[in-house]
């Protein structure tokens, strides 16, 4: 189902909310601006493995977070922690016991912020592994491990994530993202790496254009079903931004019967005198730890 909230306030409150990863720190800033810098997810792989997101006990764990920044290519400085999560009546994701590993980089990278650990044993099927971390905004650093502000003053940017480990009958995949089409033209992983105008698709300023993205059908695992309510499959939900114009909602998703294997927004490409770059990216998660992003570039063309 996909829904609008008209509110900045209430889009910025509800994007916290569905963006577990997400460090929310300007309530009033529209959820799906990329205005500043910040988490918008992350990406747990098994080492090896790309497709599964839940590992078996023993085994190697890579988990990626995805920043966006007005900045199109950040330089970010970050301090990150893997552990087991602590069971708690609380939202609040806090670790079980000492870090599993660390991850820090002091000055700023251009790379994602990313940790690498091994699972631990045993795995009953019930544990979370959580990774908590601060980020630095682009281009500045962090003046030490542990430290809770960056070096120009700010305040680092908190970001959680949490999810579930296999017993061996508990398997994740991640959601695989399968292409973003723009009206009628699917736009390329490359145009992501470029931002020159003339390198990139072009389209017109002052009208609407629809932002189509498709998943891999393999994408909705199944799910055990507990009794004949239950869905057979995951759902899908995908969360989008953009550095120009405006969509028409936040998110949407794809629910477990859905047949579909599509969703997207309506983007209204601002008036530009000149030609312009824009910016988009999704992020489509599980709910239960897999996700994928992209980001996509178009150029904006006077009328």
């Amino acid at each position: 189902m996909k829904k609008r909230v008209r509110s900045a306030a209430a889009r910025a409150a509800l994007g916290c909310a569905l963006l577990a990863p997400t460090a929310c720190d300007e309530p009033l800033s529209a959820v799906e601006a990329i205005d500043k810098t910040r988490v918008v997810g992350a990406r747990v792989e098994v080492n090896g493995e790309p497709s599964r997101a839940a590992p078996l006990a023993g085994e190697n764990v890579v988990v990626r977070f995805f920043v966006l920044s007005p900045d199109p290519a950040p330089a970010l400085a970050y301090e990150l922690e893997a552990c087991l999560a602590r069971d708690s009546a609380s939202d609040l994701t806090t670790c079980a016991g000492e870090p599993l590993a660390t991850a820090a980089r002091l000055v700023p990278v251009n790379e994602p912020p990313s940790i690498t650990f091994v699972a631990p044993a045993p795995a009953r099927g019930d544990e979370r592994l959580a990774v908590l971390g601060a980020v630095c905004s682009s281009g500045i650093g962090l003046p030490a491990e542990g430290a809770t502000s960056c070096d120009d003053g700010s305040g680092v940017l908190r970001t959680t994530l949490d999810f579930s480990m296999d017993d061996g009958s508990h398997p994740n995949t991640n959601p695989a993202l399968a292409s973003v089409t723009f009206d009628s033209e699917e736009l390329a992983a490359a145009t992501a790496l470029s931002t020159e105008c003339a390198e990139l698709p072009g389209f017109a300023g002052g009208i609407k254009h629809r932002l189509t993205i498709a998943v891999e059908p393999s994408s909705r695992d199944a799910l055990r079903r507990e009794t004949e309510l239950d869905p057979t499959r995951e759902s899908l939900l995908f969360s989008y931004f953009v550095t120009r114009g405006d969509v028409d909602h936040a998110w949407s998703a794809l629910d477990a019967n859905d047949a579909a294997d599509t969703t997207g927004v309506i983007w209204t490409a601002p008036e530009v005198s000149a030609p312009s770059l824009a910016r988009f990216a999704v992020v489509v998660r599980d709910g239960r730890g897999g996700s994928d992003f992209a980001e996509r570039r178009i150029c904006i063309l006077p009328r």
